[in-house]
């Protein structure tokens, strides 16, 4: 007969016995398999949204005052930093302050800055779902600005007034009127303090008519305030940002200050390799008392085996074999548990709104690699763990095995 339905036909009677063993793996199983799917899905999240972000591969080119022989951060000079290697694209801002009037006569200065799609605001209320780019006319200011709550004026048309230059160190205030179409969250504050997003166009009329100059010719002399450079890939930024200061620009990124995001999910990774330790030992230890226990209870079978002509390697494997089919079953109900653990950790993630940008999978899963690794050594601890017990038993000679062990 052959050894392994033997073994197959044993496993299926003694199941009951098995259910122990089985039910701890699968259990440890599902826990680990969860862990480490959650962590590696927020792994690539972070990855994807975090370290390989426009804002993580930006470098701020800040204006070159002080430097004469710098050329001002003009359309030229944008368009010589875009052909620099591994820069993906040159991003401007210019700027321009204006005061806003609310209806109860409440003022706040603030300052019309032109979107950056590598820093874009954390928009917490708007009239429509895509706000950018901004049509003319329109304004997105910060919610709380100087103390005047502007998040009330959302949908609403307001007075702005800027400056027109007349000569120098005089100026003249002119009376316009914007829609405020957005209200983002004040604490952010990459742009500077007070600063609210108007459409380009405005944006450079607005600064144009406070210098004095030309519309059409403003970012050709004076030029924009700042410039973001974007990197192909995170791992070009350094090399991007030396290849500006050797232009003699003041250069910076953001770089150092994402970098310590996000601790918890090495964290999440860790305690999923300690369970998998734990997981191990459990598994192996289960293994040697279930083997040794069933050995116990099936001395006179394992001595008919042996008298009727069963070798100790047959008999042996026959053992080792019952138990590899129980951790078998226990690695697939594991996975299949813990596939529904995971599902269940990514909905109370996503119920956050902080951890919400890594649970985006509804089931979330490591690696197949791992997957199949995990799956692997659950097995192969589990016939580890009878080999011993399993040994000792094939190895009785036939009398001993009659006697009562």
């Amino acid at each position: 007969m052959n050894v392994f339905l033997l073994a197959w036909a044993n496993a299926r009677a003694l199941r009951r016995r098995m259910y122990g063993l089985v039910a701890l793996v699968a259990v440890g199983g599902a826990v680990c398999l969860g862990a480490l799917g959650i962590a590696d899905t927020a792994r690539r999240a972070t990855h994807t949204g975090v370290e390989e972000s426009a804002a993580n591969r930006s470098v701020t080119v800040d204006r070159p005052d002080g430097r004469p022989g710098t050329a001002p951060l003009t359309t030229r000079t944008a368009a010589r930093l875009a052909g620099l290697p591994h820069v993906a694209s040159v991003q401007h801002r210019a700027q321009a302050s204006f005061g806003v009037s609310t209806p109860t006569g409440v003022t706040a200065l603030l300052y019309a800055t032109t979107y950056r799609a590598a820093l874009a605001p954390p928009v917490t209320k708007s009239v429509r779902a895509r706000l950018f780019p901004l049509r003319p006319g329109e304004i997105v200011a910060p919610a709380v600005s100087q103390g005047v709550d502007l998040s009330r004026l959302v949908g609403r048309e307001i007075e702005v007034e800027t400056i027109r230059y007349v000569r120098p160190g005089e100026g003249v205030g002119v009376t316009r009127h914007a829609r405020l179409v957005g209200v983002y969250d004040q604490a952010w504050q990459l742009d500077g303090p007070d600063a609210a997003y108007a459409a380009d166009a405005d944006v450079v009329a607005w600064a144009a008519e406070r210098a004095g100059e030309p519309a059409d010719r403003y970012l050709s002399t004076v030029g924009y305030d700042q410039l973001t450079v974007v990197a192909e890939t995170a791992a070009d930024v350094p090399g991007v940002m030396r290849s500006v200061q050797k232009l003699g620009y003041p250069a910076l990124t953001l770089r150092q200050q994402l970098d310590a995001l996000p601790a918890v999910l090495e964290l999440v990774k860790t305690a999923g390799r300690v369970l998998l330790a734990v997981l191990a030992v459990l598994a192996f230890a289960g293994a040697v008392t279930v083997t040794g226990a069933l050995a116990r209870q099936r001395v006179q079978e394992i001595g008919v085996l042996k008298a009727v002509g069963f070798r100790t390697g047959t008999v042996l494997t026959m053992l080792v074999a019952e138990m590899a089919l129980a951790g078998t079953v226990a690695a697939v109900a594991g996975t299949v548990l813990g596939v529904l653990l995971g599902g269940v950790g990514a909905a109370l993630m996503r119920g956050s709104a902080d951890l919400a940008p890594y649970a985006e999978s509804w089931v979330p899963l490591p690696a197949p690699g791992t997957v199949l690794t995990l799956v692997a050594v659950t097995l192969l601890v589990v016939v580890t763990g009878a080999l011993g017990p399993a040994r000792r038993a094939a190895r009785m000679s036939p009398t001993d095995a009659m006697r009562d062990w």
